[in-house]
This record gives structure tokens, C-alpha cells and sequence, in this order.
């Protein structure tokens, strides 16, 4: 495997550790060289507060009925059907059209329970995605 460097810039090698709570300072190694850095700011914990009326979080388990509840919501919906109702689908049938929309709500809505937050209220009455 040939190696290819642009310019002054050679390729680097690195591990880290992440340190320790309250420390200020951290050692990596560039290319098997301990190289010291300073810590300017910690990346804050996030913290989801406690949800209240009956909403609660929505698991990776229950995406599929939290996405069928938005399917629901947005069937007629023009942005939503934007990949759905196109000229090269004029031959699917409904059902068909129906499935794909339901599967786009699905990758959707289990993405946001991935890198996000799904809420849901009562059972799947409403869903949101943040």
C-alpha cells in the first residue's frame, strides 16, 4: 500500500486517552512521539430532563409504530411524498407507494432515535423528532 502526502503535510498516527475528570493537560502520541497538549474546554454532559403529561422517550424497539404514526400524519403531505409521487412511479400501485412511504418514516425516524431524541405521547397518538 503506497503512502501519498500533499504537500509539507505527512501522514500522522495518533492514539488518545481521553483524561480524566478535572484534569487539565493530556499527552497523545503523534507518529510513536508523546506530544503534551492543553485542554482549553470540555465537551459538557448532556442531560435529557425527566419528561412529563405522558410524554415519554420512544425506543429503538418502537420505531416502527412511532414511524407509522407519522406515516399517518403526513400521507398526503407534499413534502413528504416529494420521492413517492414522481413520473417514474406512475406505474407502482398504491399499495406500493404506500409501502415506500412508511419505509422512508422508518429510516427517518430511527435515525433520530440514534443521533436525536423521538417522543411520543399516550400510545403513538403523537410523535416528534428532534
Amino acid at each position: 500500500m503506497a503512502t501519498r502526502t500533499f504537500g509539507p503535510l505527512q501522514p500522522v498516527a495518533y492514539s488518545f486517552v481521553e483524561p480524566k475528570s478535572g484534569v487539565k493537560s493530556a499527552t497523545i502520541q503523534i507518529n510513536g512521539v508523546p506530544t503534551a497538549f492543553k485542554l482549553l474546554k470540555q465537551k459538557p454532559t448532556t442531560i435529557v430532563p425527566p419528561l412529563t403529561d405522558g410524554v415519554r422517550v420512544v425506543t429503538a424497539a418502537e420505531y416502527k409504530q412511532a414511524a407509522a404514526c407519522l406515516a399517518e400524519a403526513f400521507s398526503e403531505d407534499d413534502v413528504a411524498r416529494y420521492f413517492i409521487d414522481v413520473p417514474d412511479r406512475e406505474h407502482w400501485t398504491e399499495e406500493e407507494k404506500w409501502a415506500l412511504h412508511v419505509e422512508i418514516l422508518e429510516y427517518i425516524t430511527y435515525a433520530h432515535i440514534l443521533k436525536g431524541l423521538v417522543t411520543t405521547v399516550g400510545d403513538f397518538e403523537g410523535v416528534a423528532l428532534w
